[in-house]
């Protein structure tokens, strides 16, 4: 399961990346190099590179996967 938080950023980042692609399919002269290009993206903003460091840092700054702090509900010391 993914964080909520994740989640979001995902959601904003894909249809940005969708553009991204949409343009170099337009400006590459041929397919293959469309399709190398593609492969690179995916790679670098998907399952495989992005999620997984974005989910670690989500999580290193206190958010649990229901995208709540840790510390919620805790009080604090006087």
């Amino acid at each position: 399961m993914v964080n909520p938080l994740t989640e979001d950023v995902m959601r904003l980042l894909m249809p940005r990346i969708s553009r991204i692609l949409d343009t170099a399919a337009v400006g590459m002269p041929s397919a293959h190099q469309f399709q190398a290009y593609r492969k690179v993206v995916l790679d670098e903003f998907g399952n495989q590179s992005f999620l997984p460091e974005l989910e670690a840092l989500v999580q290193q700054h206190g958010m649990d996967r229901n995208g709540r702090a840790k510390t919620a509900g805790k009080e604090m010391p006087r």
